[in-house]
């Protein structure tokens, strides 16, 4: 079994407030995401997810697109 782990990274930004975020899983760069602080926690995590999936959305979009559908 291959084990993941997903890291949530500070980038760049006011340490208080509009920050951006860098995803991997494991070592490999996902994508970035922009969080203000003050919105919490919970929404830092959902904001994350929703970062995530429309990556792989967009990945899936360009590989449909290269294979000409």
């Amino acid at each position: 079994m291959v084990k993941k782990m997903i890291s949530i990274r500070y980038e760049s930004g006011d340490a208080q407030g509009r920050c951006v975020y860098r995803i991997k899983i494991n070592k490999e760069f996902i994508c970035r995401f922009v969080h203000d602080w003050s919105e919490g926690p919970a929404e830092c995590l959902q904001k994350a997810a929703d970062a995530i999936e429309l990556n792989e959305w967009a990945e899936f979009e360009i590989m449909n697109d290269s294979k000409g559908g």
